[in-house]
């Protein structure tokens, strides 16, 4: 008996199928039973699968014939051959199988890699457009289709930098690149956050209002671009609309507090030349930026501000804390030094609960400031 009778309508499992996809014995591969192109290897992947990812064409043909069914299967991380096809810039074999199962170019992945995202997104954030190409002649309405968290082709396009696939998106569906996610967050909005200067401009050239288009949060793009220290993004979107860097977002804060809470230092110094009149505004619980940067210990965003704004070290929020207060609290050893030095006065001050700064140190059991406090208060609080 040879080899061909032995293999003629067995069922074999998936790294039977496996070994005759990668020794190319499409023979054999013609006459096992379909049910064989159904069985899975521990990660959910099916020889379909396998084919695509490893860029077997004509064992896909041969699969993609003979068991389209198992093209609609997901892997354990959600994904189909679709998927994987867009994911690797495959336009061959997104071409083999939308041939006999086109359905399976719109099936999103339901877990794990980014849940709800589809072929067309993927091939958008990976910046294969040939991919994305195809996949508008055939299926254009996945160009708008969001995944779970409502990001659309355009939207990861921008976030991943991707600006020929944003500028085919645009092309062919130009209100994309006005739509939010979930969070309400736009293209511009994720393009500012990773500092992706290309796409920003075109964004701005192609749709200018989502400059100015705030989140959930009332935050709008040069907010998030000062908070995540993308220092040319920032200078770019104040160029395009200097009053930007005025609007607060829901909570009051602006960007020069978003840059101080999170110690991009450089976004900082930019805002002061430009704004400087931000430095000085509070959020919604009366917290300056010289405050939050107490509170979160960023000594140089502290010792930058203090030097252009003396008087802020001394300004108190809603509760009547004072910078020195909430650095004892969160035990900011460096930024309390500073302020004693700066400010010694500020160290009694009381909040609205009759606590000081060595009560607070004390209750948090911030050793180092209540040993620190205590020379400077004479008190034997714990």
């Amino acid at each position: 008996m040879g080899l061909f009778s032995i293999f003629k309508g067995k069922m074999l499992t998936f790294a039977e199928v496996r070994d005759l996809i990668v020794s190319k014995n499409f023979q054999q591969l013609n006459k096992i039973s379909i049910q064989s192109f159904s069985n899975r290897h521990r990660s959910g992947e099916t020889p379909a699968y396998f084919a695509v990812e490893n860029g077997y064409k004509e064992a896909l043909k041969i699969i993609t014939e003979r068991a389209p069914n198992v093209l609609r299967i997901q892997s354990a991380s959600g994904a189909t051959p679709a998927f994987i096809a867009s994911e690797k810039g495959d336009k061959e074999c997104l071409q083999i199988i939308s041939e006999k199962a086109p359905d399976t170019l719109t099936i999103p992945t339901a877990r794990g890699v980014t849940p709800g995202a589809t072929p067309a997104y993927v091939a958008a954030e990976k910046g294969n457009l040939e991919c994305l190409e195809f996949l508008f002649e055939k299926v254009p309405e996945s160009l708008t289709t969001p995944e779970k968290m409502g990001e659309t082709p355009a939207f990861v396009a921008s976030k991943r930098g991707q600006l020929e696939c944003l500028k085919f998106l645009f092309e062919k569906v130009p209100e994309s690149l006005k739509t939010p996610n979930n969070k309400g967050e736009t293209p511009m909005y994720v393009a500012s956050e990773k500092g992706e200067l290309d796409c920003l401009k075109f964004l701005f050239e192609k749709v200018p209002d989502t400059l100015i288009t705030p989140n959930n949060e009332g935050a709008i793009p040069i907010y998030i671009a000062a908070g995540k220290g993308q220092k040319e993004a920032l200078e770019y979107l104040y160029s395009k609309d200097p009053d930007s860097l005025l609007k607060a977002n829901n909570n009051g804060a602006t960007p020069a507090f978003i840059a101080a809470e999170k110690g991009r230092l450089e976004c900082l110094k930019f805002i002061a030349e430009k704004a400087p009149e931000t430095i000085k505004i509070s959020n919604n619980t009366g917290a300056t930026p010289a405050f939050i940067a107490a509170e979160k210990g960023n000594f140089e965003c502290l010792e930058f501000i203090v030097s252009i704004e003396p008087d802020l070290i001394k300004v108190q929020d809603e509760t009547g804390a004072t910078p020195a207060f909430i650095a004892a609290e969160k035990g900011r050893l460096e930024c309390l030094n500073f302020i004693i030095a700066k400010a010694p006065e500020t160290i009694p001050i009381e909040n609205n609960k009759k606590a000081n700064p060595l009560t607070a140190a004390s209750i948090n059991k911030n050793k180092e400031c209540v040993e620190v406090l205590r020379e400077i208060l004479g008190e034997n609080e714990e």
